[in-house]
């Protein structure tokens, strides 16, 4: 076919679409609108956000529905951590007079927050930020200014975790996370100072903090295992550095810091599928997302401009988000049901979906479903009509397929796939950035 019927294609697909635009983030109905800090999911329908003036709700739908916990606190909650559906703990701060105690008060529940019961820490003046529990007696908890305990009792007890001398050992912690009941690492900082990463191999007896030599410039907001070697912590400085990724390829005795090129601070970090994760960066209303292991980022403005906090998928399907003014966000991912054919095609034939990351950095996955059994091809077109992959030319059975398809050395532009049946064509248009 003539370069024109390509360009053709390819600009009835662009006017008919936006280019920039993800529609995967909604915004949900949320019970309020105070500030929502912090979120905790025990799976895809069962969760709990929680923010200012005590306020923890909890939905067990998905977030159709809310129903409001009683905390019987007016502080604010900064962190929630549940073990399972009924074992939580959350972490309020007591930071106005005139309560005669300044400091934090530890939450927890035994029925999945039908019932919390709060109390002091035992120092004043000490804030917490980070709470995680291996097991139903032990865990650890960390913050300002620079304090870092275990618990061995379920938090009936806590004491200072035994802490491995450095230059930046005592800082306050920010984050836990552990990839099994031994091996973890905890992450913070000091804001404009450096950033530290703490790591345990014996399940928290001992943590031994981050070389100097390998420290980033700002604190480290949160960590994310992709396997026991490779782990990524981020965070970043809103003045100069702009969000920043730190990378160990060799379970934390080596790392490398990377800023991505976007203002702000990355505050928390989940991953969708193996390589697809997201980030907020609160002061940039923004998402950052990686579709390549955090090789690269791509800024996504959120649905409604609102400064978020706290982010995670649940699988690959769904995931939540929260921040100011109650806003609650929710990903859910399904493949549209029809799809528009730009030559006419009976859908009943096949349908050729969307490609999806759309637009990707490297690579993305091409689905598309066979009605009727034939001769399937499915190529990939520059924008100025040149074949440039050949993806399959083969005789399909009716079913699903997925190709995931690898830029390589491609510059970004748009690109179109074609997919033909016997003699029946549809076509998709697809962008890559770099």
């Amino acid at each position: 076919m003539s370069k024109n019927f390509f360009l053709v294609i390819i600009l009835i697909v662009i006017i008919s679409s936006n280019l920039f635009s993800q529609n995967f983030w909604k915004r949900i109905k949320s019970p309020t609108d105070a500030f929502l800090r912090t979120l905790h999911f025990t799976d895809s329908l069962k969760g709990w956000v929680a923010g200012d003036s005590g306020l923890i709700f909890y939905t067990s739908d998905g977030g159709i529905n809310w129903t409001e916990q009683q905390t019987g606190s007016m502080n604010r909650i900064m962190k929630l951590f549940f073990l399972d559906e009924m074992r939580g703990h959350a972490i309020s701060w007591q930071d106005k007079e005139p309560s005669g105690f300044l400091g934090t008060y530890l939450l927890e529940t035994t029925d999945g927050g039908l019932n919390w019961t709060s109390e002091q820490y035992r120092d004043e003046n000490v804030f917490m930020r980070a709470i995680y529990f291996l097991d139903t007696l032990k865990g650890f908890m960390g913050g300002e200014p620079g304090v870092f305990v275990t618990t061995s009792d379920g938090g009936l007890n806590w004491v200072d975790a035994n802490i491995d001398s450095g230059t930046f050992s005592h800082f306050p912690v920010k984050n836990f996370d552990f990839y099994n009941d031994e091996y973890g690492y905890a992450s913070g900082g000091r804001f404009d100072i450096a950033g530290v990463i703490w790591r345990t191999t014996n399940g928290g007896n001992n943590w031994t903090p981050i070389d100097p030599q390998f420290s980033p410039p700002d604190e480290v907001w949160d960590i994310h295992f992709f396997d026991s070697l490779n782990v990524m912590g981020v965070g970043g400085d809103p003045d100069f550095f702009g969000v920043g990724t730190i990378t160990s390829t060799d379970a934390g005795n080596s790392w490398e810091y990377f800023e991505i090129g976007v203002s702000g601070i990355a505050r928390a970090i989940s991953f969708r599928t193996e390589d697809e994760g997201w980030c907020v960066v609160p002061l940039s209303e923004n998402f950052v997302a990686t579709f390549d292991y955090g090789k690269s980022w791509t800024t996504y403005q959120d649905v409604d401009s609102s400064a978020l906090y706290d982010i995670t998928f649940t699988d690959s399907l769904t995931g939540y988000a929260v921040g100011q003014d109650g806003v609650i966000l929710k990903y859910k991912y399904q493949k549209p049901s029809s799809v528009k054919s730009e030559t006419n095609v009976p859908v009943n034939d096949f349908i050729l979906y969307q490609n999806y990351p759309n637009p990707f950095n490297s690579s993305t996955t091409i689905s598309y479903s066979i009605e009727s059994a034939g001769k399937v091809s499915l190529k990939i077109y520059n924008e100025l009509g040149m074949l440039i992959d050949n993806l399959s030319d083969d005789y399909h059975q009716i079913g699903d397929y997925d190709i995931k398809w690898n830029s390589g050395d491609h510059p970004s532009g748009i690109y179109l796939i074609q997919l033909r049946l016997d003699s029946k064509l549809q076509a998709r248009k697809m962008i890559l950035l770099k």
